[in-house]
């Protein structure tokens, strides 16, 4: 078995990664991907455990974009971990997310949430801070009674509190991921409000499309199955876990990829030390 799309409290995820990788054991995962956001962290942690429980680590991130094409997420895989450029871009990404962060702080504060940027990231147990984790602190000053409503009601695009992300387009996601020697796959093509611009993505060298993926249905596995074929991409998938009680909580390998797609990741576990 194997899962492609996973996270840890290096970014969002609710468990360490040693802790995702014992569970990941259990549940008879070979292979699996650590795509936190904009960090390669929770990989860098988990990597060791890793050979000592005879798993398949593939160095992963996941990318949040908002440009042309819409607020779009890309997800990169097997990039060298080690290149300047990549430790320059996450740096750099992680740096705005605190600048947006707070400037989001500081909306909720107008509009009477007295909460504060320190425990905002009191929450955030590793590098990246997401807006997760504001939902979170809302709910521990009373604001709310789980942080999926409060983010619903003031933090998703469209609600009183929410500021865009800092400028950073699938475009640059994609090339990005291409000059460290990664591969580029869309991620969730299904779940977007709006319709996917994939000639776009084509046009800007996207290599894939994860098409299986737990919040997809039969209709659009099938649908973006096709896309891919037609197009040449290759096809990718993951349950996207986030933790137990989240609202990704999609168990770890509860997925299933088609034998036949297995075959580009491998190329992704050789290139690693």
């Amino acid at each position: 078995m194997m899962d492609l799309h996973v996270h840890t409290t290096a970014s969002d995820g609710k468990m360490a990664p040693v802790e995702l990788l014992a569970e990941a054991k259990d549940r008879g995962i070979r292979y699996l991907a650590i795509t936190d956001h904009d960090t390669v962290d929770g990989y860098l942690q988990a990597r060791d455990e890793a050979k000592k429980l005879g798993l398949h680590l593939i160095p992963g991130i996941e990318w949040n974009t908002e440009g042309p094409e819409g607020e779009l997420h890309i997800l990169g895989y097997g990039f060298d971990i080690s290149d300047p450029r990549l430790l320059h871009l996450m740096d750099k990404r992680q740096q705005e997310r605190v600048a947006w962060i707070t400037e989001i702080v500081e909306r909720c504060n107008q509009l009477g949430l007295m909460i504060t940027v320190e425990e905002c990231m009191a929450r955030a147990r590793g590098s990246v801070i997401v807006r997760t984790h504001v939902a979170e602190a809302m709910v521990a000053r009373g604001y709310g009674r789980t942080p999926q409503a409060m983010f619903d009601a003031y933090l998703r695009k469209g609600s009183p509190a929410y500021v865009p992300r800092p400028p950073f387009s699938a475009r640059e996601a994609i090339e990005s991921t291409h000059e460290v020697g990664g591969i580029a796959v869309l991620a969730h093509p299904g779940i977007y409000p709006f319709e996917v611009q994939l000639g776009n993505l084509l046009d800007y060298g996207i290599d894939g499309i994860e098409v299986y993926y737990p919040r997809h249905s039969l209709a659009e596995m099938a649908y973006w199955e096709r896309e891919a074929k037609r197009n040449h991409l290759i096809r990718s998938g993951g349950s996207d876990f986030h933790g137990h009680g989240t609202r990704n909580p999609y168990l770890i390998g509860s997925v299933p990829i088609p034998a036949e797609v297995r075959e580009w990741w491998t190329c992704c576990l050789f290139r690693q030390p």
